[in-house]
């Protein structure tokens, strides 16, 4: 399965703390104790992903974050498409396996 066709999850809302400055983001996951800063787009798509009660695809978070942050759909689905794996690696998110 592609990246694209896969949902994605956050690790639990319990488990991430965070911060913003000037655009940018701090996460810290707590389960593993690293701290990570992200750009205004990244920051924006892993709090929208640890918002949801239930896994998203690709098209899904572009549409949300083009509802809440006014950025077109299009301009960002292919962003979210490559950082999506970097969560992975970096412990913030998951695909979901159901």
């Amino acid at each position: 399965m592609s990246v694209t066709e896969l949902r994605w999850r956050a690790v639990p809302r319990e488990d991430l703390a965070w911060r913003s400055w000037n655009g940018d983001f701090v996460f810290r996951n707590q389960c593993t104790g690293s701290t990570h800063l992200l750009g205004p787009l990244a920051g924006e798509v892993l709090l929208l992903l640890s918002a949801r009660d239930h896994p998203a695809t690709i098209d899904d978070l572009a549409a949300a974050l083009t509802a809440s942050a006014g950025v077109p759909a299009v301009d960002c689905a292919g962003a979210i498409e490559e950082m999506l794996p970097e969560f992975e690696r970096l412990g913030l998110a998951l695909p979901d396996e159901r």
